[in-house]
């Protein structure tokens, strides 16, 4: 459990550094490129995205059963295990190469009407430096995968700390000496390699991890894929929804929305590794608790890690409402500002699923991800269908309206019936703990705002800092108050006792 915290606390380390890396570099990157160019590398970000779903769901397939193998101790299957995924994704990388020239060999087709000649050429080359890049980093994911079922996060969170500081550091260089957008994307596409043989070395070097080419356990093997097939459906829903707007939008709008749409859907993102930073070290852990049967323990870390994620997404989201639109202008211009009505149209109800992603590896560890996966691609398909009038007639704004209502019909409705009615997960109690926690933060941010309304109106980076001091007074005093239980505040006073006592003693 402390290589979990100590690993928690490396990734907030790393999404704060990844926070403050977009706040300053971002708008350098506006700057240099343009707005229209920045809109392009976006694009091609997105559009490549797709091409990363090949994994098929077999990323997450390896956490499990390599886990759930090293719980039984049985080295010769582990070994078969690894050696089975190591050459199917070998394959998958080859798949990869040919589906990338294929699609960036006629990108016109799909963009022709929206991007420039020369905007063309460079998104072709930025196509085919990708799909290289990422077939070589699908059978080096391997090592990742086998890595976090060891649990062994703290190196990994600590390299992709590493990562986070250098890579945007090495873009910046570029940038200064005149590269574009074609650059930016092989540094990208080259650190992304870089540190996942790093990971390899590690397996090898210090877990001595060991790799057999015979795996005949046909049963095992079907039950593999019918896992990883609906992992692969999930991730092709979460495709749609963070990408397929921004690829519509650039074949009906074009790279200014582009460019728009993806610093919201670039807030939402990190709003998003946020909440993944806690929940995404217990798959493991629950997957034990699961095979010994422990629902108390599971509805305990399901309310618990779901609190921690409300404050601190809670504490954010709630910021960004009394100063989003300040904190846009001043970073990256009027131009930006209407990211702010994106974010929010989105991220109120997302915020619903974030909460509660232990939930999602309570399905993962029981294998019941079949009717989520169906639900979730029968709205994701809505999606698609209501987006493409909603961004005809309305632009950024109506495909943002529609992605929000399939988030809150789907992760927020109907998954709360089903973790209540299906999955023995207390959701009456756990809302009625977030309940208290989210009327705190409405008290905290209704004070703040009146005196933003009528004593204080911020224009400024200081001005914004005074605005969210106040807030974040509120915020504390009505959380503590208000948001915990007896029991809660009694906890929280032993803790403060208790560090006293170390730092005196």
């Amino acid at each position: 459990m402390r290589a979990i915290q100590i690993a928690a606390v490396l990734s907030y380390i790393t999404i704060g550094c990844t926070i403050l890396t977009s706040i300053f570099f971002t708008p350098m990157m506006v700057s240099f490129l343009g707005q229209q160019e920045f809109g392009l590398y976006s694009l091609m970000l997105g559009l490549m995205g797709y091409l990363s779903i090949l994994d098929l769901g077999l990323g997450n397939a390896i956490v499990r059963y390599i886990a759930r193998n090293r719980a039984i101790g049985n080295e010769t299957m582990e070994a078969a295990l690894n050696g089975f995924f190591l050459k199917l994704f070998l394959g998958i990388g080859v798949l990869t190469l040919f589906i990338g020239w294929l699609l960036f060999s006629h990108i016109e087709l799909i963009f022709g009407q929206s991007l420039t000649d020369g905007q063309l050429e460079r998104a072709k080359v930025m196509g085919y430096v990708m799909t290289i890049s990422l077939a070589v980093q699908f059978p080096l994911s391997v090592f990742a995968s086998i890595l976090q079922a060891y649990e062994k996060f703290i190196f990994m969170k600590a390299t992709a700390l590493l990562q986070v500081v250098l890579q945007p550091l090495t873009m910046l260089f570029f940038l200064w000496q005149g590269a574009g957008t074609v650059t930016l994307i092989a540094v990208a596409a080259t650190y992304n390699s870089l540190f996942l043989l790093v990971d390899a070395l590690f397996c090898y070097k210090v877990l001595a991890v060991k790799f057999t080419w015979k795996f005949k356990d046909t049963a095992l093997q079907k039950e593999i894929f019918m896992y990883a097939l609906l992992i692969f459906m999930t991730v092709i829903v979460d495709k749609i929804y963070w990408q397929t707007d921004q690829l519509l939008l650039g074949i009906f709008k074009g790279t200014v929305d582009v460019a728009i749409y993806a610093v919201a859907i670039q807030i939402v993102l990190l709003f998003m590794s946020l909440a993944l930073a806690v929940s995404g070290l217990f798959l493991p852990r629950i997957s034990i608790l699961v095979a010994q049967n422990e629902w108390s323990s599971i509805n305990t870390l399901f309310i618990h890690v779901g609190m921690v994620q409300f404050l601190i997404i809670g504490y954010i989201l709630g910021g960004f409402y009394l100063v989003g639109q300040t904190f846009l202008a001043l970073w990256l211009g009027e131009a930006f500002v209407e990211v702010y009505l994106i974010v929010l149209l989105i991220m109120l109800p997302f915020m619903i699923d974030l909460i509660q992603n232990i939930g999602l590896n309570v399905l993962k560890a029981k294998n019941l991800l079949t009717f989520r996966t169906w639900l979730l691609i029968v709205i994701a398909i809505s999606n698609i269908i209501l987006s493409i009038p909603a961004i005809y007639y309305f632009g950024k704004i109506g495909t943002a309206v529609v992605t929000g209502c399939s988030l809150l019909i789907g992760n927020g409705v109907v998954m709360n019936i089903y973790y209540a009615k299906k999955v023995q997960l207390m959701i009456g109690r756990f809302w009625q703990q977030m309940g208290r926690l989210a009327l705190a933060f409405l008290l905290a941010i209704g004070l703040t705002q009146c005196i933003r309304l009528t004593l204080y109106r911020e224009t400024t980076w200081y001005d914004m800092g005074i605005i969210l001091c106040c807030y974040t007074v509120f915020v504390s005093g009505s959380v503590f108050w208000i948001g915990l239980t007896k029991g809660q505040r009694q906890w929280v006073y032993k803790g403060v006792q208790r560090i006293g006592i170390r730092h005196f003693s």
